[in-house]
């Protein structure tokens, strides 16, 4: 990774190659229609893309805006097919919105201020994702009715409790969260790449470092505290509000960890035991980054001597 980020900055011809052959190899990956194969080069398609992005977020960061916004255009061209061939927005987003982000970050320097515009994006994006993708709003739909339907048939009494509606909205929201979240990571990738190159240690500072802003926070754990009861396409909210402090936990247990001096073990351990658990552990990982938030608990921990 640091010698792809090397060359990238040698010159603008060398970083136009790499963003424009990232964005573009994963059009050869349509034509590919067997099942478990396809599900694979997918996923090699979404990492391509994500790396596509990245790069043109460390041009932002490191050189401005202007040159962000210069060699996110070359990469225009195949993101647009993905959009108008097969009705996937998920590139396109992911370039848009890294480029955009890193823009806000080189300005800010605060992940907690890029963090919360993200957010803020990211909610209004749920509101045109039915204009955006009527073909995906289409599928979410029926997939939804069906899902309901299907329950009904096994399980009566969730049906009393699930609206097929509800779930439909939830489910777009989960669609939003994943471009948010694929955004951050770009981001996040960008922010290494130029700690790696031009200040060692600063993206591993900044991150530790990372706390949401308790107006922030207040306003997000009402979302998800009123889900349940939340009118019409406001539940899309909720997907999307839980990414924001997932990320800010994630921070928080990494730089309670390096404060300990404990060792890597320790988060190898905590994203197996959050694997498994699901939910359940996001759930207190939640009520964690906003307690942080109030409270600042890295303050408040004394360092191993």
């Amino acid at each position: 990774m640091r010698a792809l980020a090397e060359w990238v900055m040698r010159g603008r011809r060398q970083a136009v190659f790499a963003t424009v052959l990232s964005a573009s190899a994963p059009l050869l990956f349509l034509l590919v229609e067997a099942g478990g194969a396809r599900l694979l080069l997918g996923l090699v398609a979404t990492v391509l893309m994500t790396l596509s992005a990245a790069v043109v977020g460390l041009v932002t960061l490191r050189r401005g805006s202007s040159d962000g916004v210069g060699l996110m255009l070359w990469a225009l061209l195949p993101a647009l097919v993905w959009l108008i061939w097969r009705d996937e927005a998920s590139p396109l987003v992911t370039l848009l919105g890294t480029t955009a982000l890193a823009v806000v970050l080189k300005r800010t320097a605060s992940w907690s201020q890029t963090l919360s515009v993200a957010t803020v994006a990211g909610l209004l994006i749920s509101f045109m994702i039915d204009t955006l993708l009527p073909g995906t709003v289409a599928q979410v739909t029926a997939a939804a009715g069906q899902l309901v339907e299907v329950l009904g048939e096994t399980r009566p009494q969730v049906t009393q409790v699930l609206d097929a509606g509800w779930l439909r909205e939830l489910l777009l929201g989960v669609i939003v969260a994943s471009y948010l979240g694929t955004v951050l990571t770009s981001l996040a990738i960008s922010r290494w790449w130029q700690s790696m190159l031009y200040n060692p240690g600063g993206f591993r500072a900044e991150f530790h470092a990372l706390r949401l802003p308790p107006l922030f926070a207040a306003a997000g754990l009402i979302v998800m505290v009123l889900a349940n009861s939340l009118p019409g396409e406001m539940v899309r909210w909720l997907p999307v509000m839980i990414t924001p402090f997932m990320m800010a936990s994630v921070a928080l247990i990494h730089g309670l960890v390096a404060k300990r001096g404990l060792s890597r073990s320790w988060l190898v351990t905590f994203y197996v035991v959050m694997f498994i658990t699901g939910p359940y552990l996001i759930a207190l990982l939640i009520m964690l980054a906003v307690a942080d938030s109030f409270i600042d608990i890295r303050r408040r921990l004394t360092a191993r001597t």
